[in-house]
């Protein structure tokens, strides 16, 4: 089975083969019967319909129980302009997809706002309007009664730039836009979009800390997903010849999340042959088309027990999300973590009388502190002291009831996380928050997102500016992979991996993201001997870099050796400012943390 999922991946993954692949389709169509043909070209718009929902449910994690909209939006939008007003399929089209798009990117404003399964009863709201909507705008999509006399290639009426096209042609043309759709869609999944879709999926808080924007990335997440589904939806309307508002209910938003769960969300090859099953099957089985839903239930409950990675998970390896042209460009390069250094060493941040209230409890009660460059500040205190709160308000979770704070002689209380990132305030958090699935080298190239300026268009397209940006960053990556002796495990998915790397690769990924000011929080925690090593001598270099280190940590003996500075909380308020030495040695610490290790000393 490995064998066969190794020869597979190799398939997917070289070009040379898919073009081959794509060739002989091309080639051997007309030997088909028409029939066959009609039922492919079928496929080939399921095929792309299912990726819409990949992108938006597979990779950046939102819900949709509405996608029959956006599919119907293009349908109708290309039917009415082409039909009704004359235009050509090669102006109908694109604005189909774009009007999709924008519908969207407009969806993406409410959808911030709510998660779960408010989001999904949301995204079903759209849908239900949009079908009211057609069913009974009359004048427009012809209401009950559907919209008839579409341009279609099935009907032999179909004109493209003065060519009839038949059957045959349409499916020939409708293989080649799929198969760049799937080229455009593995390479966004490779590019910094691709991988910020995934961060934000598995923890927003976490990629905003890296100043990657949950909201942004979300607006683009639906944009290019209602893009896709609009364009699927436009290639139908030109193939069947007629748009009737059942064909966008609420079925075939199902139809479609099914087909894109049992492909396996995440999987470009496992979408096209769910897919091609879901198409070829009913029509196949038309006997059993009164039982066609509870076939799918059966089918996705089937799936979710026995192969939770769906098709795609069970015959092929797990994707990557670097590509490999720009690894290869990378291994040409040379990069040194002094790289990293900060070009202003001179910024320092200030917390001033900070305050926070969670209505009637005191988180953080007027507490001061100064973060110099190539300094290390440790805040220490008793569990629930407020460390962690007062974090939360320096780098943007929380805005703070009262106080300000500073950096490089700016304002940023109040800012967004990802904009507190992007200034230069980076953090890390109690327990690795880092994408699973991703390996060492890929959750440390999350933290240069910000350093990744090309465009979208770039990444789509794999332009070679695009591929070389990436090259320049990977580079980086390698001298901060060996800087945190991770090198050895680079290619290895984070999720197999110790706890203590998974720690020693989180603060990698934070030093990629450019800090001038970084804040370690509980970074040993959970650590071995050795590994508290590795990390000491990590911070340390960070130190040489002229960062700004706040650390928060238990460990006594971890702090003694790295520390030039010492702040301690206790119920939210600072009762000790200075040496390490010091705070041994002070009567209200003892009392209030150290406890019976203050005694021992």
């Amino acid at each position: 089975m490995n064998r066969l999922r190794a020869l597979l991946s190799a398939l997917v993954a070289d070009w040379r083969l898919q073009a081959l692949l794509v060739l002989a389709l091309l080639l051997g169509a007309p030997q088909l019967s028409p029939g066959t043909v009609q039922i492919a070209s079928f496929v080939l718009i399921a095929a792309i319909f299912a990726q819409s929902i990949n992108l938006l449910t597979g990779l950046a994690g939102q819900i949709s129980l509405g996608h029959a909209g956006f599919f119907g939006i293009g349908a109708y939008c290309t039917g009415v302009l082409v039909k009704t007003h004359g235009l050509d399929v090669t102006i109908g089209v694109p604005l189909a997809v774009l009007l999709a798009g924008v519908a969207g990117w407009l969806l993406s404003f409410p959808a911030k706002r709510v998660r779960d399964v408010y989001l999904a009863m949301m995204t079903l709201g759209f849908g239900m309007v949009f079908f009211e909507v057609v069913r009974e705008w009359n004048s427009v999509t012809g209401g009950t009664m559907g919209l008839p006399g579409v341009p279609s290639a099935a009907l032999r009426t179909l004109t493209i730039l003065g060519i009839k096209v038949d059957g045959l042609a349409y499916f020939q043309l409708l293989l080649l836009i799929t198969a760049a759709t799937m080229l455009a869609v593995r390479n966004l999944t490779q590019s910094r979009i691709g991988r910020a879709f995934y961060a934000i999926h598995i923890s927003e808080i976490a990629a905003g800390s890296i100043g990657i924007p949950a909201g942004a990335t979300k607006q683009w997440a639906y944009a290019l997903s209602g893009g896709l589904a609009g364009l699927a939806g436009a290639l139908y309307a030109h193939l069947v010849g007629y748009l009737g508002p059942e064909s966008f209910a609420l079925p075939r938003s199902i139809e479609v999340l099914v087909i894109a769960i049992v492909g396996g969300l995440g999987s470009i090859a496992g979408q096209v042959l769910s897919a091609t099953l879901f198409t070829f099957l009913p029509e196949r089985l038309q006997v059993f088309a009164e039982w066609q839903f509870i076939a799918y239930g059966l089918i996705l409950t089937f799936s979710l027990m026995l192969l939770p990675k769906g098709i795609g998970g069970l015959l092929f390896e797990a994707p990557r999300f670097i590509r490999p042209g720009a690894r290869a460009r990378a291994g040409a390069l040379h990069a040194d973590a002094a790289m990293l250094r900060p070009a202003d060493q001179g910024a320092a941040l200030e917390a001033e009388r900070i305050t926070m209230r969670f209505g009637g409890l005191v988180a953080v009660d007027d507490v001061s502190l100064r973060l110099e460059p190539g300094r290390i500040t440790a805040l220490v205190g008793p569990n629930g002291s407020g460390k962690s709160t007062l974090v939360n308000v320096i780098t943007g979770i929380y805005r703070p009831s009262a106080g300000q704070v500073r950096f490089a002689g700016r304002d940023i209380t109040g800012l967004a996380d990802h904009q507190v990132a992007a200034a230069g305030v980076v953090r890390t958090f109690q327990d690795p928050r880092l994408v699973p699935h991703f390996t060492v080298r890929e959750n440390l190239l999350l933290g240069a997102h910000r350093q990744l300026r090309h465009s979208g268009v770039a990444a789509v397209l794999a332009l070679p500016s695009a591929t070389a940006e990436e090259a320049s960053q990977l580079a980086l990556v390698e001298a901060v992979l060996a800087l945190a002796d991770l090198t050895a495990v680079a290619d290895r998915p984070i999720d197999t991996l110790p706890y203590g790397t998974r720690r020693m690769a989180e603060v990698g990924r934070a030093l990629l993201a450019r800090p001038r000011v970084i804040l370690l929080d509980e970074p040993a925690a959970g650590l071995s001997e050795p590994e508290m090593e590795r990390l000491t001598q990590l911070i340390r270099d960070m130190k040489a870099m002229g960062l700004a280190i706040l650390l928060i940590d238990h460990h006594m003996d971890f702090l003694a050796d790295l520390v030039d500075d010492v702040v301690v909380l206790d119920s939210g308020r600072m009762i000790y400012r200075g040496d390490i030495a010091g705070m041994r040695g002070d009567a209200q610490v003892i009392a209030a943390y150290l406890g019976d290790e203050a005694a021992h000393a």
